[in-house]
């Protein structure tokens, strides 16, 4: 079976996986799955097996069996966290071991499995494991590419506002390029400190203040060195708070007073510490209709309420659009040594097309069209679908043609769920109003 690409960080750069389970049958399985997502995988029988691996390796995340012959996997838990605290680890157990799970989740596991499991269900974890890992990678920015004046005006408004020291709040829908406005922002401010970027809907919530405001010793079982969080990180610089409206309740107020006060203190810590870190925050949902809601605090809105700027999608800046393509195409032909050329009838078809996903779906379909192309990108190769997305054969008897609709407003509506959740699946399947199980079926259904 042909293995699909994942990209679980930078580009190309898949996730780093170490099995280690003694039963040969499950372990193959194991393997087999995960290396079928695109990811790369490492199997071994025992502990210390594991141990020239992850000595030789950039292990991302251990999958470890609690009942392992010689060294137990609690013991190996305890071994990667002293090493390598920046592995995720998955604890497989058995039905009467759930004490042994718990007490790996205190000791610094991301999470466990009790067998038998769904495969989904442990995709599902890795996805989230290798969520948390793509936030400490550092990440390659790109250019601000543009031609139209709302962005021309946009970037002048930009510039303006980048002197103040006040937060800044960043509209528009996913895939628009709210991350690449923070960093000109932070780049035309003169700050010295890093730009440091955060998905808040990346990161799950009992991790969420440990990251944000980092940690003592101590401060929870596994804690076994202090560390800073990306507020320290962000000193001088910016802190850029992606999703905001995702951050959970009992958060917003502490990132409240941090903004009111430029104070925080460390989990597990009484001692108040000072960052002067400008905050820029980014949303593609409707603040206010949140505080209606009561998931986001009036407070903290009105307070990131003050200077905005709002992205316009790509469809109502068709202009920027050939910029863009052409950006694109140089990036990719420079990236795989090609020399891939557009043809005018495709370009046509990028104009008509709506591009729910915005540039990131531009992007998107550049890569795989500069990939599967010979030397020249047709609208056979692009794929879309323009102009309702969808074309009825008014030719089928109604029979037939009634289940082919409804498949094509399916497949519109889980695509225009993952964009707008930036393909957080936990998040899409929320909005669609089906568990995730359901949504990787359709997923694979209709190859998206």
């Amino acid at each position: 079976m042909k293995r699909k690409e994942v990209d679980s960080g930078p580009e190309g750069d898949s996730l780093r996986i170490l099995i280690v389970e003694d039963e040969k049958i499950h372990r193959e399985l194991l393997r087999k799955t995960l290396e079928e997502e695109g990811y790369r995988v490492w199997s071994v029988p025992s502990a210390e097996k594991a141990l020239p691996v992850l000595s030789q390796e950039e292990i991302d995340v251990a999958i470890l069996d609690v009942r392992l012959p010689g060294m137990s996997g609690l013991e190996l838990l305890e071994r990667i966290k002293e090493k390598s605290p920046e592995t995720e680890v998955l604890i497989i157990t058995a039905f009467g071991e759930i004490e042994d799970a718990i007490s790996a989740i205190k000791a610094g596991a991301f999470h466990y499995l009790v067998k038998p499991y769904e495969p989904e269900v442990l995709l599902n974890l890795v996805r989230r494991c290798g969520e948390l890992v793509s936030l400490r990678r550092p990440r390659e920015p790109g250019p601000l590419v543009y031609r139209s004046q709302v962005m021309k005006d946009l970037l002048r408004q930009a510039e303006i506002f980048a002197r103040p020291e006040a937060p800044i709040l960043i509209l528009g829908e996913s895939g628009v390029g709210k991350e690449l406005l923070a960093r000109y922002i932070h780049e035309k401010s003169g700050r010295k400190g890093r730009f440091v970027a955060v998905n808040c809907a990346a990161l799950p919530e009992q991790l969420f203040e440990a990251e944000l405001f980092g940690y003592e010793r101590g401060a929870f079982t596994g804690a076994e060195t202090s560390r800073s969080g990306l507020i320290e990180e962000a000193q001088g610089g910016t802190l850029f708070l992606d999703e905001i409206g995702e951050m959970p309740l009992v958060l917003q107020s502490k990132l409240l007073r941090f903004l009111q006060e430029g104070e925080f203190r460390r989990l597990g810590s009484n001692k108040i510490l000072k960052s002067d870190a400008r905050i820029i925050a980014a949303t593609n949902e409707d603040l206010k209709a949140a505080v209606s809601r009561q998931k986001f605090r009036e407070d903290l809105y009105f307070r990131l309420n003050v200077l905005v700027l709002k992205i316009p999608p790509l469809r109502e800046r068709k202009e920027d659009i050939a910029e863009l393509v052409a950006y694109f195409l140089r990036k990719f032909n420079q990236k795989y040594q090609k020399d891939v050329k557009i043809t005018p009838e495709a370009m046509e078809e990028l104009l008509r097309y709506s591009f729910p996903g915005n540039v990131r779906e531009l992007e998107n379909l550049i890569h795989r069209a500069v990939l599967v192309s010979g030397r020249e990108i047709t609208p056979e190769v692009l794929g879309l679908e323009t102009k309702g997305e969808s074309k009825i054969d008014l030719h089928l008897p109604l029979g037939k043609a009634l289940p082919k609709v409804l498949a094509d407003v399916e497949k519109l509506l889980l695509k225009e769920a993952l964009e707008q959740t930036g393909y957080v699946q936990t998040r899409a399947a929320e909005l669609l109003g089906i568990d995730e199980k359901s949504l990787r079926y359709k997923r694979k259904k209709y190859g998206i």
